[in-house]
């Protein structure tokens, strides 16, 4: 109920800072498919990633974030009110991995970031196999999402948000469809999944 009541006002307000603070633009929208589940797989370079995506994903979606932030006074609040549910890195999470094929085979849209934490630099990360996993096991696509400039807006380390010169850009991708590594034994078909996706979002 909290998160309909209150969504229209913080979609508002987060899409107001962000047009304000990083002249947001997105694009690719149109390789979301319109029903069924999908994870959405950004790179992951600042705090502010989440709220972009949150302002510029054509279908509401589930947030997978650490089990820290939900333990955060506030912002855990609102995380947990906003379709978000925590995992716990850097370990076989079970319960979460279950919870996020539940969303997935319901035809819900799941937010993961596929590098497991945050960039310090920039770059990207080496890209982990959860998400080819989670595809390869409900069916779904992937859909990349390069973003670019939100650590201008919040620095890695930064909590409060900037004035950034250079616009934030959220670039949806191809899909890639599990159907095509359906041939390969389960292991060479997350790796080749995985590499796909890495591919995807260096822009390589």
């Amino acid at each position: 109920m909290t998160y309909f009541l209150l969504y229209p006002l913080v979609f508002t307000l987060l899409r107001l800072l962000l047009r304000v603070l990083g002249r947001i633009q997105s694009s690719g929208e149109f390789h979301v498919p319109a029903s069924g589940g999908v994870l959405f797989c950004p790179n992951h370079i600042s705090d502010a990633d989440p709220p972009a995506i949150f302002v510029t994903t054509p279908r509401r979606a589930w947030f997978i974030g650490k089990i820290e932030l939900f333990e955060i006074p506030v912002l855990g609040w609102f995380f947990a009110h906003f379709q978000g549910f925590p995992i716990k890195r850097d370990s076989a999470d079970r319960a979460a991995l279950r919870q996020i094929e539940t969303l997935l085979k319901a035809g819900q849209p799941v937010v993961v970031f596929p590098e497991g934490r945050l960039s310090e630099d920039g770059t990207l990360q080496r890209v982990q196999p959860g998400a080819a996993l989670l595809s390869l096991r409900t069916g779904v696509p992937i859909i990349p999402i390069h973003i670019e400039n939100t650590s201008k807006v919040v620095p890695y380390g930064d909590v409060w948000p900037r004035f950034s010169r250079e616009k934030v850009t959220v670039t949806y991708g191809k899909p890639l469809f599990p159907d095509a590594y359906a041939a390969l034994p389960r292991g060479k078909a997350v790796t080749a999944l995985t590499k796909a996706l890495e591919t995807a979002l260096s822009g390589s």
